[in-house]
Parts: structure tokens; C-alpha cells; sequence
């Protein structure tokens, strides 16, 4: 009893240690780049859907969304702040982010056991952050590899519950999280079938499909009982289904070519399928009993290989942030396959060279660095009342929707922004006239028709237009063009609106357009003669 006492006292110091250095690390961050806006589309997309949550609203019926679960973590935080301004947004992520910087340290601790060390990978994983609306892939990412380490360890009845509970909780932050995280632990556990423990095998997969409902039980719940919601999110399935796609690819920057990033990120994206594929190899082939004392790398190895999907779906930087602290992991933990008495050495030198090679390019892309290197290139501008580093583009842009909110748009008036403004609304107060918010997929005709049915209903006599200028088209791509993935709906701009001259600030690929006054005819005089 007393041994047992100690372990549990270990292991709670253990974590209060591990959350303790996370959140030093995260808030040390936060304070020197927590305040620079790089992104006003997709963290604006996050921002607007937050602040409708919190209003009562429901993500995915009531306005287009990610999955439930980030929008409730942060509307919390909007609530316990006060406020629900941009740095609420960021701290609720940044919060998010010590949850799993938490659970990467604590993964770690079985390879690396000096706390210096644990700081370095820690300051590490900080840096792969480098925009805070991607914070919830990466951390569940982080969170799968801890739980299956877990599970490496010790297959229990408990563990394997404490796992589908995971799983189905992953599921409610996203749909990608609690797919990733269910192959994740699909696989593991038929490796642990396969090669170490097959004791009370059937009892352990009812214990982890039934986690899997509880965990899923606030996402059920809402099905059941909130109306409309399931319809939404069969109809956002169905979507990616006709897409054939969750996001828009781009191409790989392997180092051979001429990258967009440095050499070193390029090297992840190699290095990423060949440690994935090449450790599954060795954990097939090598001996069972070999496999003591490799629980990490193993773990590692299961969880990687899913969350590669996150990566090369849209292989750039940002993506590759949300789903590389298991490879990151994975390859700090290499010296595990070395004899227990090289480990402690090898570990003391590969684990420097590791995190600075690993890190350089994520370095270059951080915010800090980006607004230290571009000069005036950034200004300060309040948002909210709080102080933020912006591009100077942006800050005109901001000073612009405000003055047209404010002096052109009445309260019974709509205006929308699009197709990638969310940002906007956050910065005005006002709601988006459509569900939709950002228009980056091809849209039926019948749903553009009940677009322009709502933009007559709610009054929308301004618009805030971009994609006007095709070499700004995203990704270069004339099919992505909002003309073109919405083209009844840019037809209907085009005839029912009238650019205004406007010369306060916004980027020359928008226009500022208002609705043409309504056309009366007026019936001919009839005369009579008597």
C-alpha cells in the first residue's frame, strides 16, 4: 500500500511538473507573439463562429462551421474573460495548447528524463504553433499519442475504456480528430493483439467501443435533441463526400524541389512517411520480447501514421504544425532502440540536434520572428482595445469595414463580406445576412438561389466584395475564384449592385458595392376626350 501511495504521489507530481513547464512555456510565448494578426480568414472563421456560440447560436445549423466542440471551448473562455474580443479567442487557444504541450511532456518523460531536456521539447512544440486557430489538431494530436502509450504500457479493461472515451471526445472537436484518433487505437490495439498481450482480448474491445459512446455522448446528445443539427452536419458529410476531398491540395514541397519553405521543413515532409512506415516495418519484424521499452516509439509510429492524412491533405506549413508533435516525438524517442546503458548518452546528443534541426523553419514562420524581420512592414492597430501587430494592408482594411459600418450601413441594413471576410464581422459586431460565411467550395445552384432569398430578406444593400482581381485568386487557381464557385450569385452582384467609389483603405482586390435603387415603372397617362 505504501509503494502504491508513492507511485500515485509520483505521478501526480509528475503531472503538476509537466502542466506547470507547459503552461510557463505557452505563456511565455503568448506574451511575445500573442498579439500579431497574420491571418484574417481563417482565424476569422474560428472568431466569428465563437462569437455567435456564445450568443445562443448553433455551429454547423446555424452558421457554417468546423465541428461543435472548439466553438464551446472557446465561447466557455468568452464567458469566463468577459469579453469576446480576438485575444479572448487566443487565449482560450493558447489554454488549449498547455493541454496538449501537457500530454506531449508527459509521453516524453519515458525518453527523456531530465526536466532541461523536457523544457527543450517543450519550447519545441511552441514553435510548431505558428497560428493559434490550428491549435486543436495539434493537441489532440499530442493527446492520441499519450492515451496510446498509455494503453501501450498496460492493455487493461480500464485503459482501453479510458481510450474509446478519447476517441469519442475527439470526435466532438472534429471529425478528422476522432477518425485520425479511432485508427489511431484501432491499429494499436490489433498490434497488441498481435505481437504482446491477447488476454481478455473481446472484454478490452467492448470497453473501448462503449468509451467510444460515452466520450461521443455530447455529440449524440446534440443529434437527438437539438433540431436541425443533425440534418446540418448529414448535409456537411454528404458535402465532402461530392468533393471527394477534405481540403484544397497543394503540392508537396519535397527538398529536391524548389521549396516554399526552408530545407529543413521540406525534409519533414519526407522524413515524415519514411520514419512512419519504416519503424510499422521493424515493429512487424523484430522479435515480440524486443519490443519492452519501446512503448513510445510504438505509440508513436500508430499515431503518425493517420494524422500523416492532416499533412499532405494540403501540404503546407500551417497543416504540417497540426499534426507533427507524434513524429516530432517519434524521433526523439529513437534512441530507445539502442541498449538500455547507450540510451542515456545517445539521448544527451540526439536530442539537441533533433530539436534544433526540427525546428528552424517552423522558427522562421513564428509570428515574433516574422514581425522582428518585416519591419515597418507591421503596425500596431487596436482591435477590441487590445493592441495587436498587424500587416499595414490589414490595418487599413480594419479602419475601412469600421468607417462603412459605422457611416454607410444603417442598423436595418445587412452587409456581407465576402467570400473570405469572416474577419470582419468580428471587428464590426455584426452578424453574417447568410449562413455561409466563407466561400471557398463550388456551390449548387439551388443553394445560391436560397442565398439570394436571404440577401433580400435580410436587407443587404452592402457588400464588401473581393476575388476582383485574378491574380490573387487562392492558390493561383481561376476555378477557386468566388466568380466561380458561385457564380450565380456573382452573376446577381453584378447586375443588382453598383461599386462606390471609395478611397478609405481597402485592399485593391475588394470593392465596396451598394444595391441599385429599385426601378418603378410608371404607368402611361391615359387621356379621354369628351
Amino acid at each position: 500500500m505504501i509503494s502504491l501511495n508513492r507511485l500515485n504521489t509520483q505521478r501526480l507530481l509528475t503531472f503538476l511538473h509537466a502542466s506547470l513547464l507547459s503552461l510557463t512555456l505557452v505563456t511565455l510565448s503568448f506574451w511575445l507573439q500573442g498579439n500579431v494578426s497574420r491571418d484574417k480568414a481563417d482565424e476569422g472563421f474560428l472568431w466569428y463562429g465563437t462569437i455567435q456560440t456564445a450568443s445562443g447560436e448553433v455551429p454547423s445549423r446555424d452558421f457554417q462551421s468546423y465541428d461543435p466542440g472548439r466553438y464551446y471551448w472557446g465561447a466557455a473562455w468568452f464567458k469566463i474573460l468577459g469579453d469576446e474580443g480576438l485575444l479572448s479567442l487566443r487565449i482560450s487557444c493558447a489554454m488549449f495548447q498547455a493541454l496538449g504541450i501537457t500530454f506531449a511532456l508527459l509521453a516524453l518523460r519515458r525518453a527523456v528524463q531530465s526536466w532541461w531536456g523536457l523544457a527543450l521539447t517543450g519550447i519545441v512544440f511552441v514553435l510548431w504553433l505558428p497560428l493559434y486557430h490550428r491549435v486543436f489538431e495539434y493537441s489532440f494530436s499530442m493527446a492520441t499519442l499519450y492515451f496510446c502509450v498509455l494503453l501501450m504500457e498496460k492493455p487493461s479493461v480500464g485503459r482501453h475504456f479510458i481510450g474509446g472515451l478519447f476517441v469519442g471526445l475527439a470526435a466532438f472537436f472534429g471529425r478528422n480528430l476522432g477518425l485520425y484518433s479511432f485508427v489511431s487505437f484501432l491499429l494499436l490495439i490489433g498490434f497488441i493483439r498481435l505481437r504482446t498481450n491477447r488476454e481478455q482480448f473481446p472484454k478490452r474491445e467492448l470497453a473501448w467501443f462503449g468509451g467510444i459512446l460515452v466520450g461521443s455522448s455530447p455529440l449524440l446528445l446534440m443529434l437527438v435533441l437539438v433540431p436541425g443539427f443533425a440534418e446540418s452536419l448529414i448535409g456537411s458529410i454528404a458535402d465532402l463526400v461530392t468533393r471527394r476531398s477534405t481540403n484544397l491540395p497543394l503540392p508537396i514541397p519535397w527538398p529536391w524541389l524548389q521549396s516554399r519553405y526552408s530545407f529543413s521543413t521540406s525534409v519533414l515532409f519526407l522524413i515524415f512517411p519514411l520514419f512512419v512506415f519504416g519503424t510499422l516495418t521493424y515493429l512487424l519484424l523484430v522479435d515480440g520480447r524486443a519490443l519492452k521499452g519501446k512503448e513510445l516509439l510504438t505509440a508513436s509510429a500508430f499515431v503518425s501514421l493517420p494524422f500523416m492524412h492532416y499533412a499532405f491533405s494540403r501540404a503546407d506549413l500551417e497543416h504540417l504544425s497540426g499534426c507533427i508533435p507524434p513524429l516530432l516525438i517519434g524521433l526523439m524517442s529513437l534512441p530507445q532502440l539502442f541498449p538500455f546503458q547507450c540510451r542515456k548518452l545517445l539521448t544527451l546528443v540526439w536530442l539537441p540536434v533533433i530539436s534544433i534541426a526540427s525546428s528552424w523553419g517552423a522558427a522562421k514562420h513564428s509570428p515574433y520572428y516574422i514581425v522582428r524581420a518585416a519591419g515597418p512592414m507591421y503596425v500596431q492597430k487596436s482591435i477590441d482595445q487590445h493592441v495587436f501587430w498587424v500587416r499595414q494592408d490589414i490595418a487599413r482594411s480594419i479602419d475601412a469595414v469600421t468607417y462603412i459600418s459605422n457611416n454607410f450601413v444603417a442598423p436595418n441594413e445587412g452587409i456581407l463580406f465576402a467570400p473570405y471576410g469572416t474577419f470582419y464581422y468580428g471587428i464590426v459586431k455584426r452578424k453574417s445576412p447568410l449562413r455561409d460565411v466563407y466561400f471557398l467550395w463550388n456551390q449548387t445552384e439551388a443553394r445560391q438561389q436560397e442565398m439570394l432569398s436571404e440577401l433580400r430578406k435580410k436587407n443587404v444593400n452592402w457588400i464588401v466584395l473581393g476575388d476582383n482581381d485574378p491574380s490573387m485568386a487562392l492558390d493561383g487557381k481561376e476555378e477557386l475564384r468566388f466568380k466561380t464557385t458561385h457564380p450565380l450569385l456573382w452573376k446577381h452582384i453584378m447586375e443588382e449592385f453598383d461599386i462606390v467609389e471609395f478611397n478609405g483603405g481597402l485592399s485593391h482586390d475588394e470593392k465596396l458595392m451598394h444595391r441599385k435603387p429599385v426601378r418603378r415603372e410608371v404607368a402611361p397617362e391615359i387621356r379621354t376626350h369628351g
